[in-house]
């Protein structure tokens, strides 16, 4: 999920070879709900921090087939998580 609008996601899953569709939250209802958006009017006041504010922060959710979120994590937004560890968290659900 990402908060760019439709056409950027597609744009990026074209480039990077992704074929599933991804979801637009350019709402901001879910990254809002999740606790992972940038959301802090303090944020728009410098100009150093302002790229950030409207923006999600990088993070990873496994949801069981119940809906419930049996993993979170977050990051910076140019860190990334091991795939390792997220294939674990995945592989545990069975």
């Amino acid at each position: 999920m990402s908060v760019d609008v439709n056409p950027a996601n597609k744009s990026w899953a074209k480039e990077m070879g992704i074929t599933y569709p991804l979801l637009s939250d350019v709402q901001r209802q879910m990254t809002k709900a999740y606790g992972v958006l940038y959301d802090d009017p303090k944020l728009a006041q410098d100009p150093a921090t302002m790229p950030r504010y409207l923006r999600a922060q990088r993070a990873w959710f496994v949801i069981d087939k119940n809906g419930v979120v049996r993993y979170a994590k977050t990051t910076e937004p140019r860190d990334l998580l091991p795939n390792d560890e997220l294939l674990k968290v995945l592989s545990d659900l069975k």
